[in-house]
């Protein structure tokens, strides 16, 4: 239905239109291109063509044509064409999607270990590894110190500003 709206009658009327007059040149030029290219080369010593100058009124109409018999049978040509690539794109995808799944982990792998090292830190009291945001130690439950968003170093609870770098701790 929803086609049916989008191609509407004169859509229709052209389309036919070009799939007859797109052919329809084809056909002509194709003939005058026929009949220049026997007159030229069935020529007999210094003798003039005599209808030569249909290459120049053959070549225009195929262009035409080839044109108008585009925009007629597009949605044919589109249609052949996507069968044609979606097996080989589907195929291309399940092998890269196959041979990167190593790289990808790895990468993965690392983004994770990278955040685990930047977000933890260890506790001045035990030295157990601890979140960024933790108010307590995990291990020993001492009260830990505020961590700078920046520098990532260790201040005191009460500190409003970085120990290393001035950030605001607030």
């Amino acid at each position: 239905m929803g086609q049916e709206k989008f191609i509407t009658e004169q859509h229709r009327k052209t389309r036919s239109f070009f799939r007859f007059l797109g052919p329809l040149l084809l056909i002509v030029g194709g003939a005058m291109m026929l009949v220049a290219f026997i007159d030229f080369f069935t020529l007999q010593g210094f003798e003039e063509p005599k209808y030569f100058w249909l290459f120049f009124v053959a070549i225009p109409l195929l262009f035409l044509g080839f044109i108008l018999s585009g925009l007629g049978f597009g949605g044919f040509i589109a249609k052949y064409q996507s069968r044609e690539y979606a097996p080989v794109a589907k195929d291309t995808f399940n092998y890269l999607a196959k041979e990167t799944t190593s790289g990808v982990k790895e990468i993965s792998n690392a983004l994770q270990l990278e955040s685990a090292s930047t977000d933890n830190f260890a506790c001045p009291h035990c030295k157990q590894q601890n979140t960024v945001n933790a108010k307590f130690c995990n291990e020993c439950g001492e009260k830990i110190g505020r961590i700078c968003s920046s520098c990532k170093q260790l201040s005191s609870n009460d500190a409003n500003f970085c120990d290393e770098c001035v950030t605001s701790l607030t």
